[in-house]
């Protein structure tokens, strides 16, 4: 197979290279970005965590408790104490499993926050023994913490502040009623400023996890957006390349061919070279399913055809192939190369396209080695007028984009020997593991 150098493409068919996302480095990043961000934490799993943990530290803090509510029944009327004991252990167990199920943890923790104020309001119509009670604190004290995280998870951050400072103004006008312990009003309010600036560092810990969470959502969103535009930009700049490949291949060699046809034996030469790019634009669309793989055996028999398409002299050769799979992305681009080799040959190879004495062969060849190590090669070869390589224009598509990026963009290689007057040669291969 022989060309001369300015066959390939006219020199106005350049086609710029945009620099895109889509450069291998660039989609490298991105995923390793990914992948660092999907162990990071997100809202979901601080939410989890942070309801789980206040579900125990609800739950241990009860235990703690138990003292206190033993205590108040020298005060306080039976009924109401195992009725508000049970009601409040209820409340607590219900939140853990909500927890630890992850449903309906907001609404659980509602139900306690709202039982316990209704609770530490209804707390003077407990008590049956003032004198008893004096000097002690309501044993709804000690759960005072666990309804002021519970607010601060489940509310609004103003609606949780609301909560806070409704249940500490309760706790104040309670306990310095006879039945809350006659306390004295300084005390009972050092102890509300206590309980306040506990539940101010709930509600802010609670926002800061929050929005240290989204933040680290809205990165991941960004990037895997970026991702996903780096890998459309990717697929577009492949298409790109095979539309450009296939004008050459079926169109503007065939331009050029009518173009410089001026003799009668000229102009049936573009007429044949009109064919061949019609016959070639049939296959190149669906040559193979790039999502899928393909046989060696499928892919010799395709190629097999094809080549005795376009031409019935071009002899074809091949090895036993068997039916061992290669992606189909490699079978198409061995494929389209070895087609665009052979109708440059048929093209360009000999002198006179009228008594064309060319002989032109292809080869397939796939090593019977291990299935991790197979290797493919097809070798076009003619015996036509050849041409100088390095006297080829860089900005000539045939060569770079027909034959090599098709090969290079799944991996593989192509070797391009020829000699003025020595014939010409591609060889295209690509080995399991380099795509």
């Amino acid at each position: 197979m022989s060309q001369n150098p300015s066959s390939f493409a006219p020199s106005g068919a350049e086609t710029q290279r945009p620099a895109t996302a889509a450069e291998p480095g660039a989609a490298a990043d991105l995923e390793s970005t990914l992948s660092r961000l999907r162990g990071a934490l997100s809202r979901s799993t601080v939410e989890r965590v942070m309801t789980r943990a206040a579900a125990v530290f609800g739950l241990l803090l009860s235990l703690q408790a138990i003292p206190v509510v033993t205590g108040s029944s020298r005060y306080v009327g039976a009924d109401w104490l195992n009725t508000e004991s049970i009601v409040a252990l209820g409340a607590l167990l219900l939140v853990v499993v909500a927890a630890i199920a992850q449903r309906f943890v907001r609404t659980a923790m509602l139900i306690f926050c709202g039982l316990y104020l209704a609770a530490f309001i209804a707390w003077p119509l407990c008590v049956v023994n003032l004198t008893a009670a004096k000097g002690t604190q309501p044993w709804l004290w000690s759960l005072i913490a666990v309804a002021m995280a519970y607010a601060a998870i489940a509310l609004p951050v103003w609606w949780a502040a609301a909560y806070i400072v409704v249940v500490t103004s309760v706790y104040v006008v309670i306990h310095i009623q006879p039945s809350g312990g006659a306390g004295d009003l300084k005390g009972a309010l050092l102890d509300a400023v206590y309980v306040l600036l506990i539940g101010a560092f709930m509600v802010m810990l609670v926002v800061t996890l929050r929005r240290a969470a989204g933040r680290v959502d809205d990165a991941q969103s960004t990037a895997m957006h970026q991702y996903a535009r780096a890998v459309g930009n990717q697929a577009a700049e492949v298409e790109r390349t095979r539309m450009d490949a296939l004008v050459h291949d079926s169109v503007l060699s065939t331009l050029i061919t009518a173009a410089r046809a001026e003799t009668e034996t000229e102009r049936i030469a573009a007429v044949r070279s009109a064919e061949a790019a019609l016959k070639t634009l049939q296959f190149a669309p669906d040559a193979f399913d790039s999502d899928a793989d393909v046989t060696l055996t499928e892919f010799g028999q395709r190629l097999e055809e094809a080549v005795h398409l376009l031409s019935p002299r071009v002899a074809f050769s091949v090895e036993p192939l068997d039916a061992r799979p290669v992606p189909g992305a490699v079978a198409d681009a061995l494929f389209s190369a070895t087609v665009q080799a052979l109708i440059n040959s048929l093209q360009h190879a000999s002198v006179d396209t009228m008594s064309d004495s060319v002989l032109r062969t292809v080869s397939v060849h796939a090593t019977s080695g291990a299935v991790r190590h197979r290797e493919v090669t097809v070798q076009v070869s003619d015996t036509g007028v050849g041409f100088d390589l390095s006297a080829v224009p860089r900005e000539r598509l045939g060569l770079r984009v027909s034959i090599r990026e098709r090969v290079e963009s799944v991996g593989g290689g192509a070797a391009i020997h020829s000699l003025a007057g020595g014939g010409t040669s591609v060889i295209v291969t690509w080995r399991e593991g380099t795509s």
